[in-house]
């Protein structure tokens, strides 16, 4: 159940950065190595949900995949 109420939580952290980048046209004091690693993290997590099926951590972690992408795209475009 509390998978349930932080899922919003998890998908939506990520859009102020998107955000911010997509205003600002610049990225040059984000880390693009901290993406790449925090990808890789919530990705294997995700793989992990889809093998035992876990609803709420597939869509969470889904939705992080989603904007960690849109996000690591701004950051290479706008280096």
């Amino acid at each position: 159940m509390i998978f349930y109420l932080a899922t919003p939580l998890l998908i939506l952290s990520a859009l102020p950065q998107t955000i911010k980048l997509i205003k600002g046209k610049s990225s040059k004091d984000i880390s693009l190595l901290t993406y790449a690693m925090t990808f890789l993290g919530v990705l294997l997590i995700f793989i992990r949900a889809l093998q035992v099926g876990d609803m709420a951590i597939i869509l969470g972690n889904g939705g992080s995949l989603l904007f960690l992408c849109i996000n690591t795209f701004l950051i290479i475009k706008y280096k």
